[in-house]
């Protein structure tokens, strides 16, 4: 009752002094809404609903990410250099999403076993000892954060990797944030314009990252 009495004095005496006309009307529909209920013996409260949660796409074993943070990006297709024959752009943009996806989570985790599942040949060597590195030097990667501004799919043969059937040109910026072993935080950020090559895995049903070098 005392708070049906306050809103009642409140809307008889306006809003305050210095409110804006948005502010006053939210005021005024405040208060009939709440002398609206001063007379009920009873006041319904509405039933609660869960916020809906953003749909988990697992992409490696403990890796579950967002479904928006596999959004295929915008990419073009190389009339120069070609994809042969029944490869699919497409699949090697959404592959080469997830790949970045896993290196950055196994960097930020230091864990290179989760590399198998993007990863083979020369390129998951060189994350795999970037890892290492890191443990070494006690850094501890916190966060790491891609870009892309243009992305280029076709096939441009590996000269290290013959078994590599698709490249990917990737454009863009990295930002990422590390704190060392007296726990000074730093952030890095760089642009990036590399040529990656990719070899289909049957056991992962993926395009895995096999090598990279600069576009």
């Amino acid at each position: 009752m005392a708070a049906c009495v306050a809103a009642q004095g409140a809307c008889m005496f306006g809003a305050p002094c210095g409110v804006g006309r948005v502010q006053l009307g939210l005021a005024v529909g405040a208060c009939a809404l709440a002398l609206a209920g001063c007379g009920a013996s009873t006041v319904p409260i509405p039933r609660a609903s869960p916020s809906p949660r953003a749909q988990a796409t697992v992409i490696a074993p403990g890796v579950t990410v967002p479904k928006t943070q596999l959004a295929t990006p915008s990419f073009t297709v190389s009339t120069s250099h070609p994809l042969p024959t029944g490869v699919s752009a497409q699949q090697v943009v959404q592959d080469v999403q997830i790949d970045n996806l896993i290196e950055n989570i196994a960097i930020e985790r230091q864990d290179a076993a989760l590399l198998a599942y993007a990863d083979t040949g020369d390129w998951l060597a060189a994350i795999a000892d970037e890892i290492s590195t890191n443990a070494h030097n006690h850094t501890k990667i916190l966060s790491i954060n891609d870009v892309l501004n243009s992305v280029e799919v076709g096939f441009q043969p590996d000269p290290q990797d013959a078994s590599a059937t698709a490249s990917v040109i990737l454009k863009g910026s990295e930002v990422q944030v590390e704190i060392n072993q007296n726990g000074k935080r730093t952030e890095h950020t760089q642009q990036f314009d590399v040529l990656r090559w990719l070899v289909w895995s049957q056991p992962v049903g993926r395009y895995l990252t096999c090598d990279t070098g600069s576009a």
